[in-house]
């Protein structure tokens, strides 16, 4: 079986049998890898130290018709804050999960890559929550599943006031169009998205994780925020990610 070496970060692990994981790794050039790591749990496992959550590694995987396997690994950077701090690991679990089903196996993913190194660099230095938010709207760029914010998806008109919002329709509404969209269609296929709310994804969306944010929100934008991004992730994952048990359990 060919193998191969590649950097990437550690966004997923699932023990399995007695001493075994699973290792989800996101790969610039490879994107989603799944990969086995036998005897890992054991204590004297060379591997044990370096295949932890969040971790950026350098690995050798071996190929396999049904599973490939982690054969070295070498440790690049270790993110500490979301080990030891139980807010910023759950979120941080968040912000891992979300990249992790976004991302395509076998398929580059050097832009999502690159803006996850920055988003666990900088994740200690932030509110855990705003940056969860900010970093799944921000890979949500990179994943080919964008929403239009700013501009109407109909008659691409930029929205200056209060408008709606349609998973269906690709994102923002102007108010006439939405008017003929729920009638078209039904009520519920365009909900209502307030320009507080439009001006604060847009700040999330050009967030620099390399300085401080110069921002404000009130916790009444936030959530209406947070509720829109989750409505979206579970219209296209059509299941409610796993982390969000984990959020709810610290809060």
């Amino acid at each position: 079986m060919a193998q191969y070496t590649t950097k990437a970060l550690i966004i997923g692990i699932k023990n399995w049998g007695e001493a075994d994981k699973i290792i989800t790794l996101l790969s610039p050039e490879r994107g989603r890898i799944k990969a086995a790591a036998f005897g890992c749990r054991r204590p004297k496992s060379i591997l044990a130290g370096s295949l932890q959550m969040f971790n950026h590694v350098e690995v050798q995987i071996r190929e396999g018709e049904k599973l490939d396997t982690v054969k070295s690994c070498s440790l690049l950077q270790v993110y500490r804050i979301m080990s030891s701090d139980f807010q910023a690991m759950a979120y941080g679990a968040f912000v891992a999960e979300t990249a992790s089903k976004l991302a395509i196996e076998n398929f580059p993913q050097q832009d999502m890559y690159n803006r996850l190194l920055d988003i666990f660099a900088a994740f200690g230095g932030r509110n855990p929550r705003v940056a969860a938010l900010a970093a799944a709207y921000q890979l949500l760029e990179y994943s080919g599943m964008q929403m239009n914010y700013q501009y109407c998806g109909e008659c691409n008109c930029e929205l200056q006031e209060d408008g709606f919002f349609s998973f269906e329709a690709g994102g923002a509404l102007c108010g006439r169009c939405a008017s003929a969209y729920r009638q078209k269609l039904g009520e519920q296929e365009a909900f209502p998205y307030g320009s507080e709310v439009r001006a604060f994804i847009l700040q999330l969306l050009q967030l620099d994780w390399h300085s401080k944010p110069a921002f404000s929100v009130s916790g009444r934008v936030l959530v209406a925020a947070e509720s829109l991004l989750l409505r979206y992730l579970h219209h296209i994952f059509e299941k409610p990610l796993k982390s969000l048990e984990f959020i709810r359990q610290i809060g």
